[in-house]
């Protein structure tokens, strides 16, 4: 079975609460919506395919959450991911 291995290898503070995690208000201490409440998103994301080694960007696309999306691979194959449990440790 092919492997896929994600690792999370930038972050930058959340521009939105300030690396904070919540709205900033004491009253209602809400979870920031941008980063939900990490402080941090994700900048640059590594992925190690047991069949291809280190993929070029290109192969693939995240966002500032830590999702990825594979493009140009064959829906049909079977995948294992190994991510860590979280971007943020």
């Amino acid at each position: 079975m092919r492997t896929l291995e994600i690792r999370y290898t930038g972050f930058r503070t959340c521009p939105n609460c300030e690396g904070r995690g919540d709205d900033g208000a004491a009253w209602r201490p809400i979870g920031c919506k941008r980063c939900k409440g990490h402080g941090k998103l994700v900048t640059a994301v590594e992925v190690e395919d047991s069949v291809d080694g280190l993929l070029p960007a290109s192969r693939y696309d995240f966002n500032a959450l830590g999702e990825v999306f594979l493009l140009d691979f064959d829906e049909d194959e079977p995948v294992e991911v190994i991510r860590p449990r979280s971007p943020w440790g």
